[in-house]
C-alpha cells in the first residue's frame, strides 16, 4: 500500500514539475510555429512536420519554437556592376517572396531561419548582373521597356533555376529593378558633356545663320546691281529711286495725313517727262 502511494505521489510530482517547468508561446498574426523537440533522456526529438499556427501555444521546457513570417517579404540588394560596354551602373534589385504555408518546418529543416542568407541571396545577385550586363548603358538608363524585360528575366531565373529546381516552399511573388543610373561622377561628366555639345551645336548653327545672311546680302546687291543697269542709272541716281520707292511705301502704310521732307542727290535722275516740251 505504501509502495503505491509513493509511486502516485512521484507521478504527481513528475506531471507538477512538468506543467511548473512547461511554458506557454504566442504565435503572432502572419506567422507560423516550427516546434524544435530537444529531449534531456529519452526520444530522438528533431522538428515537428506539422506547424503551430497563430495563437498560444504549450510546449515542453525542452522544445524551442522558432516562428516564421510567411507573409511576403522584400529582400533589397544594392548593385555596382558594369554594362554590355563595360560601363559603370548603380541600382537596387528587390526579390519579393513569402514561406508557403504549413510547409515552413520542411523551411527550417532542410535551410534553416536564414534561408534567404545562406541560400538565396547569391543566386539572385548572380541572375541580376547576367542579365543586366546584356544591355548596353544608353538602352538601361533611358528606355523604360528595358526595366519590364529584365524583370521578367529575373523572375524567371529564379523561379526555374532555384525555387522549381530545388522545389523550396517559398513562393516568389515578384522581382523588382530600381532606376538604373550611372555612378554619380559618371552623370555629372556626362551632362558636362552634353552642355558643350550643345554650345558646339548652337555656335554652328548662329555661323550657318550668319553665312545664311550674308549670302543673302550678296545675293540682293547683285539683284539690285542688275536692276540699275536694265534702267541705265548711276549709282546715285539708282540711290534716289530706292529712297523714293521706299518713301512711296511710306506714304501707302501711313495715317491720313503725313508730310513727307524729300532730299535727292545732286544728280537728278533721267526721268521721262510728263507733259510735252514748250
Amino acid at each position: 500500500m505504501r509502495q503505491g502511494a509513493w509511486f502516485m505521489l512521484g507521478v504527481v510530482g513528475i506531471v507538477g514539475a512538468s506543467l511548473l517547468t512547461s511554458g506557454c508561446v504566442a504565435i503572432e498574426a502572419g506567422h507560423e510555429g516550427v516546434m524544435v523537440e530537444q529531449p534531456f533522456f529519452f526520444g530522438h526529438g528533431g522538428i515537428d512536420p506539422s506547424p503551430s499556427k497563430t495563437g498560444r501555444v504549450w510546449v515542453a521546457p525542452t522544445t524551442k519554437v522558432i516562428e516564421v513570417d510567411v507573409r511576403p517579404l522584400q529582400y533589397s540588394e544594392h548593385f555596382d556592376i558594369i554594362s554590355a560596354e563595360n560601363a559603370p551602373v548603380s541600382f537596387d534589385a528587390f526579390l519579393i517572396a513569402n514561406v508557403v504555408e504549413g510547409r515552413s518546418p520542411e523551411l527550417i529543416g532542410r535551410y534553416g531561419a536564414t534561408w534567404y542568407q545562406n541560400n538565396v541571396k547569391e543566386a539572385f545577385r548572380t541572375f541580376v548582373r547576367e542579365e543586366v550586363q546584356r544591355y548596353p548603358l544608353f538602352q538601361l538608363t533611358t528606355d523604360p521597356t528595358t526595366r519590364t524585360k529584365l524583370q521578367d528575366a529575373i523572375a524567371r531565373e529564379v523561379q526555374n533555376k532555384l525555387i522549381d529546381k530545388q522545389n523550396m516552399p517559398i513562393r516568389l511573388n515578384r522581382v523588382v529593378v530600381g532606376s538604373i543610373l550611372p555612378p554619380k561622377g559618371v552623370v555629372e561628366q556626362t551632362t558636362q558633356t552634353i552642355v558643350q555639345e550643345q554650345r558646339k551645336i548652337t555656335m554652328v548653327e548662329f555661323q550657318k545663320a550668319e553665312e545664311a545672311r550674308e549670302k543673302a546680302e550678296k545675293q540682293r546687291g547683285i539683284a539690285d546691281r542688275a536692276y540699275r543697269e536694265s534702267l541705265g542709272l548711276t549709282a546715285p541716281e539708282f540711290v534716289d529711286l530706292r529712297r523714293i520707292e521706299v518713301q512711296k511705301e511710306i506714304v501707302q502704310h501711313a495715317p491720313t495725313a503725313l508730310t513727307v521732307i524729300m532730299g535727292l542727290e545732286r544728280v537728278g535722275i533721267n526721268m521721262p517727262s510728263s507733259g510735252t516740251e514748250r
